[in-house]
């Protein structure tokens, strides 16, 4: 069973707009990362989130995105693909259980 984390956020920095796992037209976010304001890193006067997201078109590929540049999926596009994902997985459960029952039998 997965346990909970609780993530604290000082008060002082503003609230990331995305969540972990959330879902975009880029990808699923996989990591998020604060810069504060006047960042030596990011050349930015203003505090920003970043987003790391996993392509995917290549889930080996993570992109590091500003908030501004992440775009969710419509809740049609969203649906769409997450009935591809179950679809996905069922047919490898079914490939599964016709491997077991061939070990079964034999």
């Amino acid at each position: 069973m997965e346990t909970s984390k609780v993530i604290t956020i000082p008060n002082h920095w503003t609230l990331p707009k995305y969540s972990l796992g959330q879902r975009t037209k880029q990808g699923m976010i996989v990591g998020i990362q604060y810069y504060p304001p006047n960042n030596l890193l990011t050349g930015l006067c203003n505090e920003s989130w970043r987003y790391g997201v996993l392509d995917k078109n290549d889930f080996s590929e993570v992109s590091h995105l500003e908030e501004e540049k992440i775009h969710l999926l419509t809740s049609l596009e969203l649906r769409a693909e997450l009935e591809a994902e179950i679809e996905a997985h069922q047919r490898k459960i079914l490939i599964l259980k016709h491997q077991l029952e061939a070990i079964s039998n034999a």
